[in-house]
């Protein structure tokens, strides 16, 4: 390999490396954030656009109530008119690629150079609402008695973390995601979930009571210490809002002062899946794994939660703080940028400089991969004692993360699926097949074009996650009625957002993984995760994936609550009904020749 392609590896090395150091340089939206409100460039009275870029939702109208009863009577209002209405309840700046949040028409936003047309099948003539609870975001109540703390729904992560600690107590390692500037509604409405196999792993299972509002705007509070109110959360937990709208919820959480031992962890994958029922079993529930299996390796987070009397092993870092997800450095962000520009018009390894472009892939998958994943201010800690309340969750990285579509350029395509933790040795042996057989061509192209050896071929840049998780019954969560833990299993690669006519490089895989998962695993996509594709596949339907009594009993509470379905999204619809797939007109050019591409001004 030349100089020059060693220099570029060094420079990939060095930005992700900067990233990281630069965590604390950077720190949340520079005064943009209102609330939980992420605002994005292009939000106007009626549209809204997801953080990631991939989605728009249009309303008639968009509503920022500041209470429970603000939305009771606006429900109220509607039902009154006699007129089809839609509502859903979300905020600006979501993390949703999916259309499950639209009350109204949704559409394709990817490319920041213009938006992609999509298929709409929304009636016309429902007037539509979108609720916007950014500014519902603050603390309810304390029960210092029994740990226990109420919120507003529209809070995020890092500020519910922060709300326990300053009223003495700790939030659980796992039951955080990742990024900090979810909401505390839409997490518990999604299912989603820090890590931490058959163990208390989601917002979900510390949930202990809900306040929230009906299709008829009644108002009802629902606590685990009632029957009725137990049916209720369980409708409500993973219930992506069919239910109604929840406003306020109570948590069950830990004293003051619980801290959790953080370590990295590193190895190669030929016994990967051995290795992670290993460290499972002897080392602690919580782990979160990041997996190349291209450059078979892999990395592991362990997150040990001590007990009351443990000695620290590792020095204590009371600032400690993931960095998974810190702010993107500008030089990053560019060389990102150009990289999957280049990367993605090369897409059939035809272009004068495929070796470089492969070379530049393999260097920024390596080294991102090689990143540490806690800080304490400018300090990279890779084994450390650290607050629960901090370990896994993320400070917030808006507008400079690393997926943020108008500063990169670029964005992650995610999907995620929910199967049997004792399907993990068929997991990992079927994803190794599949990238092996769906990769084999454009190898052998690149060893006849320039030497077998001479060039390899990777992944685009990102990974596979592992998280994990318990068993619930909740009726729509992706746990439900498994009574083992579960495995989450993620797919994450970048793509560029400026050659939205054609496939990220990663797709083809992402989608024979995708289909894998449907049929094969009976798995549970992520609602916050997932493209509309996944839930309406046309043989593997994701209604049959579940309980067929959970589905009734949604069904049934349901009718009961919002007998005219106003929370009931287009999305959501062909899902129960199985409706199968929805098509837009966006055509794809990847089978056009380069000439041709060039006449028509794409490179």
């Amino acid at each position: 390999m030349g100089s020059s392609h060693f220099k570029l590896m060094q420079l990939f090395t060095l930005l992700a490396l900067f990233s990281v150091i630069s965590a604390s340089a950077k720190t949340g939206f520079d005064g943009m954030l209102i609330g939980s409100e992420a605002v994005t460039e292009k939000d106007d009275a009626h549209t809204l656009y997801g953080g990631a870029g991939f989605i728009k939702c249009t309303s008639d109208k968009l509503v920022e109530p500041v209470s429970t009863q603000d939305i009771s009577e606006l429900l109220l209002k509607l039902n009154a008119g006699g007129s089809r209405f839609k509502v859903r309840a979300t905020r600006r700046g979501r993390h949703t690629p999916n259309r499950f949040v639209c009350a109204g028409k949704g559409g394709s936003a990817k490319s920041p150079t213009g938006e992609n047309s999509e298929v709409n099948h929304v009636d016309n003539t429902t007037y539509s609402v979108t609720i916007l609870l950014h500014l519902m975001n603050r603390l309810v109540a304390v029960d210092h008695g029994r740990h226990r703390l109420t919120v507003e729904a529209g809070m995020t992560m890092q500020n519910l973390a922060d709300a326990a600690v300053s009223n003495g107590m700790s939030v659980p390692v796992g039951v955080l995601p990742v990024y900090g500037n979810l909401t505390v509604g839409g997490v518990i409405s999604a299912s989603a979930h820090g890590s931490g196999a058959g163990v208390d792993s989601s917002l979900g299972d510390i949930v202990v009571g809900l306040k929230w509002v009906n299709g008829k705007g009644d108002v009802i509070t629902s606590e685990v210490d009632d029957e009725k109110g137990v049916q209720e959360i369980r409708a409500l937990v993973g219930g992506l809002g069919a239910l109604g709208i929840i406003t306020e919820v109570t948590l069950r959480l830990l004293p003051a002062g619980a801290l959790a031992q953080v370590e990295t962890w590193e190895g190669d994958d030929s016994n990967f899946a051995a290795d992670v029922k290993h460290q499972l079993e002897t080392s602690t529930p919580h782990i979160i794994y990041l997996w190349r299996p291209d450059l078979e390796s892999y990395k592991a987070f362990h997150f040990k939660p001590l007990k009351t009397g443990d000695v620290p092993i590792h020095p204590y870092h009371p600032n400690g703080r993931s960095a998974m997800l810190i702010p993107c450095p500008q030089e990053a962000a560019l060389a990102t940028n150009v990289h999957l520009r280049d990367n993605t018009l090369d897409f059939d390894d035809s272009g004068p400089n495929s070796d470089v472009v492969n070379a530049q892939g393999c260097a920024l998958s390596a080294s991102s991969l090689d990143v540490p994943i806690f800080h304490d201010g400018d300090m990279i800690l890779q084994n450390a004692t650290i607050p629960s309340s901090y370990a896994m969750i993320a400070e917030e990285c808006t507008p400079y993360c690393s997926w943020d579509l108008s500063y990169v350029g670029a964005t992650t395509e995610d999907t995620e699926f929910t199967i049997k933790l004792g399907d993990i040795d068929d997991w990992v042996k079927d994803v190794k097949s599949v990238i092996k057989a769906e990769e084999a061509e454009r190898q052998k192209h690149l060893d006849r074009r320039y030497g077998v050896g001479k060039v390899k071929l990777c992944l685009t840049p990102g990974y596979f996650w592992f998280r994990f998780g318990k068993g619930s019954k909740n009726l729509l969560a992706t746990t439900a009625g498994h009574d083992e833990p579960v495995l989450y299993a993620m797919s994450s690669f970048f793509a560029s957002a400026y050659f939205t006519h054609l496939p990220p490089k990663m797709d083809h895989i992402s989608q024979v993984l995708e289909q894998l998962a449907l049929c094969k695993y009976n798995a549970r996509p992520h609602y916050g995760k997932n493209f509309d594709r996944t839930f309406t596949h046309p043989d593997c339907h994701v209604r049959d994936n579940f309980p067929e009594e959970n589905i009734v009993k949604l069904l049934n509470l349901r009718d009961e609550h919002d007998p005219l379905k106003v929370f009931e999204s287009e999305l959501l619809t062909r899902m129960l009904e199985k409706l199968g797939p929805v098509y837009g007109i966006v055509q794809l050019m990847a089978t056009f020749d380069r000439p041709l591409m060039a006449a028509i001004g794409y490179i």
